[in-house]
């Protein structure tokens, strides 16, 4: 009996120490080629700065690969910098020319005072921004939330 504990033991440690994180082991660009050409991605954006960094992100991956799906779901207060920040005009309009779906949350909308009217026409919006989210994780999207 102790031998088959020691054994047992012997393994499941062996096992524990042996095995490589795959992350580890991979080069960075590696790891960044393995994003899928046909991958659904979404990142929830609370700012303007985060918002214009998930833009660039999705531009380049949607560069490299058309029929993905990429998606920006916006809250706090950048539902009020995408209406007021002229400044993020060209990245909104980016956006729409690689097809970079951008949906405001309403919930943040109201906060701040502002109506689906203030947005460029390409803007979509949704009740709730972390519903949406989850909605988008159901139906098969890896996501990041800032």
């Amino acid at each position: 009996m102790r031998n088959q504990f020691l054994i047992v033991l012997f393994l499941f440690t062996g096992s524990v120490l042996y095995t490589t994180a795959t992350a580890q082991t991979l080069s960075i660009s590696d790891i960044e080629n393995s994003v899928k050409a046909d991958g659904k991605y979404a990142i929830l954006v609370p700012n303007a700065r985060y918002f214009q960094a998930a833009v660039m992100t999705g531009k380049k991956l949607k560069g490299n690969n058309p029929k993905m799906d990429f998606e920006i779901v916006i809250i706090s207060v950048a539902a009020k910098d995408l209406a007021t920040d002229e400044n993020l005009i060209s990245f909104i309009e980016i956006s729409e020319k690689v097809g970079i779906r951008i949906v405001v949350c309403e919930s943040a909308m109201n906060h701040f005072g502002v109506k689906k009217s203030d947005y460029h026409t390409s803007i979509e919006t949704t009740p709730d921004g972390f519903v949406y989210l989850f909605g988008l994780q159901e139906s098969g999207f890896k996501t990041i939330t800032l």
